[in-house]
């Protein structure tokens, strides 16, 4: 830790901590319903709070292995011991530790890989890719698989560039550690064993490791995966090997293929779009010139396998490839830093650095900022006025908390809180006139829908627009924004 902060590049260091804390405590919700249903809800369920029957398809599948939902209880468990109860400021937390544990690691990488760049400014490129760019600080605080099977991955991975190092006793640590971490990962994120296969083939070609390193590292990866054996009985009550039943259900039964299959291009289409053009066009060009550059480096080994197996896979998300961040943010610097080092590119270089800063200082503020689930703020809002008034919800179409589809998010859901589906103002008007509650929330999922109910007085309490543009109603947009509005309805004497 102290090395980051005698590093000559401790401005840039601290700089992307505050933006990294910042962004864990504006992210709230989830950027994928994985993250939300198959951690935090399952981490729900083994805490009683949460029925089976709520859970997705996969709990009865027992295709997710329990390490991440055990990780979970075990921080709930700790939080509750010193007086913490809510749940959003336990999701909170876990966001804060998720960002202080990348972006440690990411630093270390930083510095250990810093004298491969043969100019300045291709060590200022790393650096900024990995700290600054947009999207890297939003997916870094997620408390996702894909951040803690990196997280573990590359972990391992500077153990073992380091194992070189040092004494025999501290080698042996290293791998040990190693492989502790290895088998960690595979169990966060089964799809990481593409690029452990990677690493491994480069351990055996490039690196060359001896026989007793390689036996410490597989007993110590199997002691890993045996403990994780161990959490999978735990949790689902019998003898379950997840990865077996995930390969049975998602490859061999194809059921991941519901949710629609691509050929291996679309990776690069989705990068295209997501990433933002004309910066997503410099990060892939620069990031081949890389590849072309470091055809032996350990990243290289890595990153190819990665690829390929989820290029072999048919269906795609963006998020799949997350795990390898690091890697890519690397390998694109190179490409950078090969590029700099001719004369005649050096004013192109410029033009494609100035522009891209100003593309990305907009998209980095946006991402820092915005909730990852707005949804998310208005059940914050509505446990904390149930602290004070018990409460009725009233909910157009749907309950409030019910998000991801047929899911309910009973992680954040308030024992006190009642939550009431109607299907439309008329119903509502109905019970109202015929039960008379002195006051009650509306849900509504229009900023402005013109509703009023006799006998009662209403005012928005909560809404994700600040009040200052609702002022401003031109055109009447705010009839035809779907964004949820809390209302609160008092009964007039």
């Amino acid at each position: 830790m102290a090395s980051i902060f005698t590093s000559p590049y401790k401005k840039f260091f601290l700089a992307s901590l505050l933006i990294y804390l910042v962004t864990a405590y504006f992210s709230e919700g989830f950027h994928h319903p994985d993250e939300q249903f198959q951690i935090l809800e399952f981490c729900n369920y083994k805490l009683g709070n949460s029925p089976a029957k709520d859970l997705p398809w996969e709990f009865d599948a027992k295709i997710r292995p329990a390490l991440q939902p055990a990780i979970a209880y075990v921080m709930v468990k700790a939080f509750t011991s010193v007086g913490i109860t809510s749940p959003f400021v336990w999701a909170l937390l876990m966001r804060l530790i998720t960002a202080l544990l990348l972006w440690y690691v990411t630093c270390l990488f930083c510095l250990l890989l810093l004298p491969q760049f043969s100019t300045d400014f291709g060590k200022k490129i790393f650096i900024l890719l990995n700290l600054f760019l947009w999207f890297m600080p939003y997916i870094s605080v997620r408390f996702s698989s894909e951040n803690y099977s990196a997280l573990t991955f590359m972990s391992a991975v500077y153990l073992l560039i380091n194992v070189t190092d040092g004494k025999q006793t501290v080698k042996f640590l290293h791998v040990v550690f190693a492989g502790l971490l290895l088998g960690f990962s595979f169990y966060f994120r089964f799809q990481i064993a593409f690029a452990i296969l990677g690493l491994g083939l480069w351990l055996l070609f490039i690196r060359k490791m001896k026989f007793t390193y390689w036996s410490l590292l597989v007993v110590s990866a199997t002691c890993a995966i045996l403990a994780c054996i161990f959490l999978d009985y735990w949790f689902y009550g019998d003898f379950q090997l997840t990865p077996i039943n995930y390969f049975i259900s998602n490859i061999i039964e194809n059921k991941a293929a519901q949710w629609g299959t691509h050929g291996w291009w679309y990776y690069f289409l989705l990068f295209f779009n997501l990433a933002v053009p004309p910066l997503s066009i410099f990060l892939l060009v620069f990031f081949f010139i890389g590849l072309y550059k470091k055809p032996t480096d350990v990243f290289t080994w890595c990153i190819i396998p990665f690829l390929i197996g989820h290029f072999w896979v048919g269906h795609k998300e963006m998020r799949f490839l997350f795990p390898m961040a690091l890697c890519f943010m690397y390998l694109t610097a190179i490409g950078v830093d090969h590029v700099v080092n001719y004369a005649k590119y050096t004013k192109a270089i410029r033009i494609i650095f100035t522009f891209s800063v100003i593309i990305n200082l907009p998209l980095l503020a946006f991402r820092t900022f915005m909730p990852a689930r707005e949804a998310i703020g208005y059940l914050n809002f509505i446990d904390n006025y149930s602290v004070k008034n018990k409460v009725d919800v009233f909910c157009f179409e749907r309950d409030a908390y019910k998000l991801g589809g047929d899911h309910y998010v009973n992680f954040y859901r308030s024992p006190i809180v009642s939550c009431r589906v109607v299907k439309d103002n008329a119903e509502l008007t109905e019970f109202l006139m015929k039960e008379k509650p002195s006051q009650a929330l509306i849900l509504e999922t229009m900023i402005n829908t013109g509703n009023t109910w006799n006998d009662y007085k209403a005012e928005s309490v909560y809404c994700f627009y600040p009040s200052w543009i609702r002022h401003f109603n031109i055109g009447d947009w705010q009839s035809r924004t779907q964004m949820w509005n809390i209302k609160r309805i008092e009964k007039i004497n």
